[in-house]
């Protein structure tokens, strides 16, 4: 019976994470989109489009184009995949906090090293997924005629990308930098993670001193382990931790995004320029200097604080949910037993 009740948990605590991760992966789509349109444009070196200075030049440009609209090319990539993707991402993250620190489950805080690695595992796992997603997306967002022409684009929609990539390239082709996409999220969600762990904490103890929350819900233990008592986390906590971990990870692997997007935006009727991340990094820096590898930072940054935000208030909104009516039909079924 209590091998079943914990089976049980576990499943649950599963079928959590995957529902809110894909609630607070689709909300973090929404608000960010079009800052990742504008970052990818920066950092597209294939010729599609002129060099911008900046992000208000490739925003000014975009919208007399193609008018707001043109802002969320290829969003329905990463709207439809997102969902799936998000809700692996906290769940393989939280599974193997758990597996490294199985003290989680009376409410002891994860260490932070162990939280890294669980998020930079978390972040290996779904680089299989968004790899082949940021192809498409990127090809996408990329695809814009100059101002004034009649040129027709070369693809119609995500599932054209698809079919023209496999039909020259070969399967293989939809992974087209899957090792700078490996070289970006292992270290970056590593950063990601523990970071939300420190500021999530800090911004709890902040309030805990200014009676925000209930100051019994943390406690230290005799071996200095931290414990804390399951309640709702406060809106403007997961909004400040989540959206400070979002600029971590973008401040931790920048340049291997402007990698990433160089490899993957090589046309694909042309000899690829690029052989790898190694040969990639010294053409940059030997043709266009160390600059451009932080072209589109800033507006990066800009969207990175938001959609983190969003993406983790909506999950923990939603995992407190969820965990409240589990406990709740655990609570009746409870009842419905000692009767």
């Amino acid at each position: 019976m209590d091998k079943f009740i914990a089976d049980h948990n576990k499943w649950a605590n599963i079928s959590k994470d995957f529902i809110a991760g894909s609630v607070g992966g689709m909300s973090a789509i929404m608000a960010g989109h079009p800052f990742d349109t504008i970052k990818v444009m920066l950092q597209d070196g294939s010729g599609n489009m002129p060099k911008f200075n900046n992000g208000y030049q490739a925003l000014k440009y975009t919208i007399k184009l193609d008018g707001v609209k043109g802002l969320y090319r290829g969003l329905s990539v990463p709207l439809v995949s997102v969902s799936f993707i998000n809700s692996i991402f906290f769940a393989t993250n939280n599974y193997f906090q758990n597996l490294f620190h199985p003290q989680i489950a009376q409410g002891e805080l994860i260490p932070y090293h162990k939280a890294a690695l669980a998020g930079g595992i978390a972040g290996g796992v779904i680089s299989f997924f968004i790899t082949p997603r940021d192809l498409v997306k990127t090809k996408l967002q990329i695809q814009i005629r100059p101002y004034g022409s009649t040129q027709i684009n070369n693809y119609k929609g995500p599932i054209d990308v698809i079919r023209k990539t496999i039909q020259t390239k070969g399967f293989s082709g939809m992974f087209r930098g899957i090792n700078s996409t490996f070289c970006r999220d292992i270290p970056g969600d590593a950063a990601y993670f523990m970071v939300y762990e420190f500021m999530k904490r800090f911004l709890l103890q902040f309030s805990t001193k200014h009676n925000s929350i209930d100051a019994e819900s943390i406690t230290t233990n005799n071996n200095n382990s931290t414990t804390r008592k399951h309640q709702p986390l406060p809106a403007w906590v997961a909004v400040g931790a989540g959206g400070t971990a979002g600029m971590s990870f973008w401040f931790s692997i920048y340049p291997m995004d402007v990698i990433k997007t160089r490899i993957q935006t090589q046309p694909e009727h042309l000899p690829p320029k690029y052989k790898g991340v190694i040969d990639c990094a010294i053409k940059i820096y030997r043709e266009e200097g160390i600059n451009t590898f932080f072209r589109g930072f800033l507006p990066t940054l800009l969207r990175s604080f938001p959609t983190s935000a969003v993406n983790f208030l909506m999950y923990e909104t939603t995992k407190d949910l969820l965990h409240s009516k589990f406990a709740s039909n655990d609570s009746n079924a409870g009842l419905g037993e000692s009767q």
